[in-house]
């Protein structure tokens, strides 16, 4: 079994491009726990701890024009929800990234901007962030990530049962220009910064439901090993569930567990209403 994350993962890919990307857990089972730990391939610079986890809504990389004419660059949007260790609160921000083309060889940052250079590519955090109370991992099954993209800004969302947090507009979108670019997106609940891996505990089965708004009813792409996220979990892919429900907008539904005797991987792309 391969531990889901640092590019083990599937995407939902359009042909048309998409300006709201849901994230959502429809099914999850025998999860209590959860603690981050750091991956020896990355260090130990992750926010490492019990009940320490990210909820990450990525794009694919994509070509942007914040590059400003630097060769092997690409922009890269990650949706990010935090929680950390103990009791202090949640954050939901958007990570901006300029990063090398094929992540190989390094890139300059544009002057100005808000650019820093990390990895040998460039980051900044959005502006604004919203602090939402801790979420236990055990609750996981109650939690939606919303991502918007667009012209006027960037937006980003959480509801956690029938409680919506959030802020519209907490970047620009002309950081990244996601919305002109978005055709790809990657959901998941993995690791706390730094490459970190989320270890669950076993008996640990989750279904994940990734939704992506482009205007049309049609199924996007289901593409495995192309996640773009560095942090990961210690689940594994396995069947996904049968009879598919249609959402409103197209989706793709799989699932990861790590309770043996799940079947071969696999992962549904359906249609919208």
């Amino acid at each position: 079994m391969t531990d889901v994350g640092d590019g083990n993962d599937y995407t939902a890919n359009t042909s048309s491009v998409m300006s709201e990307a849901v994230g959502s857990f429809p099914s999850v089972t025998g999860v209590t726990s959860v603690t981050s730990t750091p991956n020896p391939s990355f260090g130990d610079s992750c926010e490492c701890g019990k009940n320490s986890y990210t909820l990450q809504l990525n794009s694919s990389f994509f070509s942007s024009a914040a590059c400003k004419g630097e060769s092997n660059c690409d922009g890269w949007e990650q949706f990010v929800y935090e929680n950390p260790t103990g009791s202090s609160k949640g954050s939901l921000f958007i990570q901006d990234w300029l990063i090398p083309a094929n992540l190989t060889g390094s890139i300059k940052c544009p002057k100005g901007g808000g650019w820093e250079s990390a990895d040998g590519g460039c980051v900044q955090n959005s502006p604004n962030s919203v602090s939402i109370p801790n979420v236990a991992i055990a609750n996981l099954g109650e939690l939606t990530e919303t991502g918007e993209a667009s012209s006027s800004g960037d937006s980003i969302y959480l509801a956690v049962g029938s409680t919506v947090y959030g802020m519209k507009n907490v970047q620009s979108g002309a950081i990244t220009d996601l919305y002109a670019n978005w055709k790809g997106a990657e959901f998941n609940v993995v690791g706390n910064a730094g490459g970190s891996i989320a270890e669950f505990n076993s008996g640990s089965s989750i279904t994940v439901s990734l939704q992506t708004d482009t205007g049309n009813t049609a199924a996007p792409a289901c593409t495995g090993d192309s996640g773009t996220t560095g942090e990961s979990s210690n689940l594994s892919f396995v069947a996904a569930p049968s009879n598919p429900t249609k959402l409103t907008y197209p989706s793709i539904l799989f699932k990861e567990s790590n309770v043996s005797g799940g079947g071969t991987a696999s992962c549904d792309a359906v249609a919208a209403n």
